[in-house]
């Protein structure tokens, strides 16, 4: 059993790995809008490494989110987005637990995978690993969202 701050999860490599390979975007790429257009842009500068290498641990492809959405533009000026990605697998402990952060703009938790999904996924049962991230700049040529 492995763990993620206070959760105690299992994950099926090989069904979340296959999944993800069969999968041919995932939820930011397949939609049109300005927000999430931006996070496909920006994703490989703004994602840490930490991160990303968690996923493909877990047998995910961090370009195949399931869902991104933005939460505004930051004082700053840069944009806060959240999101979600599902591996194959179960929530062994789970509970209100504090985030984890990944890095001092990212903060990750595990909940029972219960939201919209890749199909691919469908028909397993599913672990949902969410994000907040933070300073995130805005890279497209065209106006900012709010």
């Amino acid at each position: 059993m492995a763990t993620l701050g206070q959760w105690q999860y299992t994950c099926d490599y090989p069904a979340t790995q296959s999944a993800y390979l069969l999968a041919k975007t995932g939820g930011a790429e397949s939609c049109s809008c300005n927000t999430c257009r931006n996070f496909v842009a920006v994703r490989e500068r703004v994602l840490p490494t930490e991160f990303t290498a968690l996923l493909r641990s877990l047998g995910m492809e961090y370009t195949k989110d399931a869902e991104v959405y933005h939460l505004g533009r930051l004082p700053s000026g840069e944009h806060r987005y959240g999101g979600w990605f599902h591996f194959a697998g179960k929530l062994e402990k789970t509970g209100d637990f504090p985030m984890v952060a990944m890095s001092p703009n990212l903060k990750i938790w595990l909940c029972n995978g219960n939201a919209p999904h890749l199909e691919t996924l469908s028909g397993v049962p599913r672990v949902q690993l969410e994000f907040d991230l933070i300073n995130v700049p805005w890279v497209l040529d065209e106006a900012e969202p709010e």
